[in-house]
């Protein structure tokens, strides 16, 4: 017998069900619109913040060229090389060199932020090398076998971003110098997981490792080459996968970001099924209304970061001020995530610019140690231009620049020989060209720099006389910048108060009458005038410039 239902029970019943039906298909299709739209989000912020990461790794690999360029140059590694191919390896000698080569990588290393430094000879063979601990820095012991200078290597177990480039003599190559820092895999994807793959192989992951084989096995059958995107389920939860393009590495090492898209949608969705379990017969009006303000809640932060992120690539900085109030916690761990990795990569760009300043003014200490006769030659200048300009009243952002420009000025000899740095007796003409080239390549070394950039004019221009008949241009008076007319005045002092290889120091009074007689031809008088002042301050020339009646410090004659 069948059960009799009043009319009220059928119709509520079956209004009960169709809109149970219609809420719960109204549930899964803006579920799965929503579930697109955040899929889609993540893929193009995940994208747009790979993309500036490869960029700030591009960026760092400049730089380390550019500073391998310098370091490469080292006049004793090239020796060392040199004489290593002369010896053979199982000798005694051969040993030492190593030794030597080990000992250099020690010097030049020190403050630099590399973990690694390799030196390979002619044929690739590693001959010596240096690795940073926790309990400071050790050499490379063993050496590998052999070295395949890739942007990734792998030493000891552990694996680094390396950046190799070739030591050579004229047009003789004589090996490679490689630097190279830990590859850390997580900052790849802050807020999701990462996967690197060598020749289909995960070679770093950071999932636990007992699930590595499942997330192999589906990256090779789902996320074929040429995708921009793939979805895969490990261990019950579902992951959208993207390619992150490292534009320097080999097409069989592969790296991908994982973001979970249950994670996602797991807070939505919770707060949806309670709604609709309580609005019953107004569930299809509340789910398509409640769905589209869902959507929104969503996709608007998100939507908002990619904004950013976009503004940030025109103007070539990561943020670190994304909002974390967004009432989607996954979007908040977004931004944080965002936020931590911009100071992270600010920090990293502000250690690398103060690297690479101490790394110029330990080279230009070295460049004066060359010869015992200018040692602390640059140290002097940068002091005595500092002192100039201060008492000239320039604001401190460019004394600044003058301190430290001063401490580079002379740079370029760097690429002058020995043999003419420390003639003892006049420079023939073919020497005197070759020394006169110094500022340009002091430029030529700094200028791709981009921090360095406001140091350039007294690097260049320090050789410039006041009447025009300096060098590299024949630039005359205000042509030339003020702070490099300081550091010519203080650079002309410094040679002439100091012992040469082939002169002594000049007597105080052949000092004064250089700088007064300079003044107006040489020499800026403006600034002569400071220094004689300065000078007369410090007790130096004492005497003499009493006895002159005509100059004045500050504005009241010099005399007693």
């Amino acid at each position: 017998m069948r059960p009799r239902l009043s009319l009220p029970t059928r119709i509520f019943l079956f209004s009960f069900a169709a809109v149970c039906i219609v809420a719960g298909g109204g549930f899964w299709t803006l579920n799965q619109a929503i579930r697109g739209k955040i899929k889609d989000r993540l893929k193009e912020s995940f994208q747009m913040s790979g993309k500036l990461l490869d960029d700030v790794a591009a960026r760092y690999r400049r730089r380390s060229i550019q500073m391998l360029s310098v370091l490469s140059e080292n006049a004793g590694l090239k020796a060392a090389l040199g004489l290593l191919r002369e010896v053979p390896q199982d000798q005694k000698e051969s040993v030492q060199i190593r030794k030597t080569i080990e000992a250099t990588l020690f010097e030049i290393g020190r403050g630099l932020e590399y973990q690694l430094m390799l030196v390979t000879d002619s044929s690739g063979r590693p001959v010596a090398g240096t690795v940073n601990r926790l309990w400071g820095t050790i050499p490379v012991e063993p050496l590998p076998a052999s070295f395949d200078p890739s942007p990734l290597i792998e030493v000891q177990g552990a694996l680094y971003e390396a950046t190799t480039v070739p030591i050579n003599l004229g047009t003789e190559n004589l090996g490679s110098l490689t630097v190279a820092r830990e590859f850390d895999i997580a900052s790849w994807s802050p807020s999701g997981k990462t996967v690197l793959l060598e020749k289909g192989t995960v070679l770093r992951s950071t999932f636990p490792a007992s699930v590595l084989p499942e997330v192999q096995s589906q990256l090779r059958s789902k996320c074929s080459a040429g995708q921009d995107s793939c979805e895969l389920t490990v261990s019950g939860e579902n992951y959208l996968v993207l390619p992150l393009d490292r534009t320097d590495w080999a097409a069989d090492e592969k790296l991908y970001g994982f973001q979970s898209l249950d994670a996602a949608m797991k807070d939505f969705t919770r707060d949806f099924v309670g709604l609709f379990l309580w609005i019953g017969f107004a569930g299809v009006t509340g789910a398509l209304m409640l769905g589209y303000v869902g959507s929104r809640s969503v996709s608007k932060p998100i939507t908002d970061l990619i904004l950013r992120l976009k503004e940030s690539q025109n103007r070539g900085r990561l943020p670190s001020d994304f909002p974390t109030d967004s009432a989607i916690d996954e979007v908040n761990l977004l931004a944080s995530a965002m936020n931590e990795a911009a100071q992270a990569l600010a920090v990293s760009n502000e250690q690398l610019d103060r690297a690479n300043l101490e790394f110029l003014e330990t080279m230009a200490r070295a460049l004066d140690a060359r010869d015992p006769y200018t040692a602390g030659h640059s140290d002097r200048v940068s002091a005595n231009s500092t002192a100039i300009a201060q008492a000239m009243g320039l604001p401190d952002k460019e004394v600044e620049i003058i301190r430290i420009g001063a401490k580079m000025h002379d740079i370029g000899k760097i690429g002058i020989r020995d043999t003419v740095l420390q003639k003892r007796g006049p420079l023939n003409e073919e020497e005197f060209a070759l020394i006169k080239l110094h500022p340009q390549i002091g430029k030529r070394i700094l200028e791709k720099v981009g921090s360095f950039q406001e140091y350039l004019p007294i690097v260049e221009l320090h050789h410039e006389d006041f009447d025009g008949r300096g060098y590299p241009y024949g630039l005359r008076g205000e042509q030339i910048p003020l702070g490099v007319r300081i550091v010519h005045v203080a650079d002309v002092y410094d040679a002439v108060t100091s012992d040469r290889a082939y002169r002594a120091a000049m007597a105080p009074e052949r000092v004064l009458e250089i700088l007064m007689g300079g003044s107006g031809t040489q020499f800026d008088p403006a600034v002569v005038d400071i220094f004689l002042c300065l000078l007369r301050e410090r007790q130096t020339l004492d005497r003499l410039l009493t006895e002159v009646q005509s100059e004045t410090c500050y504005g009241q004659p010099i005399r007693s």
